[in-house]
């Protein structure tokens, strides 16, 4: 069976670059073009692992990230957060801002990267 991959982004062009890459690799792509889709279809599918961009408008990234982590029924499916800011440890430190100690992400890739990039760090998460 594929392993289902749920991608967040607000640009299609990127959703599609997405599907296409996980398609190749044989994974199941799902994708939403928001913060709120990608909530209600990572409820729906349970994927096992979710791409999330992180500068989006409407619900952003972030608090898409921790509405997952604080949902019983979402908070163990990993994510990969993809941003523009190039150090973990600064992903963090914004992250975490005002809020209660949130779980890091389980990778995260910065804008823009390439095909194999991307499949490393899913193959890294998923193993």
């Amino acid at each position: 069976m594929f392993k289902k991959i749920l991608a967040i982004d607000d640009e299609l062009d990127t959703l599609t670059f997405y599907s296409e890459v996980l398609e190749d690799e044989n994974y199941l792509p799902i994708t939403a073009v928001n913060g709120q889709e990608g909530l209600d279809k990572a409820r729906e599918h349970r994927p096992d692992l979710i791409i999330l961009d992180i500068m989006m408008p409407e619900k952003g990234g972030m608090k898409t990230y921790k509405e997952l982590k604080k949902d019983p029924d979402l908070k163990d499916i990993p994510v990969i957060v993809i941003t523009g800011i190039s150090k973990m440890v600064d992903f963090k430190s914004l992250m975490n801002r005002g809020s209660t100690g949130n779980i890091p992400p389980a990778g995260h890739l910065v804008k823009p990267h390439n095909a194999d990039e991307l499949i490393k760090a899913i193959r890294e998460v998923l193993g």
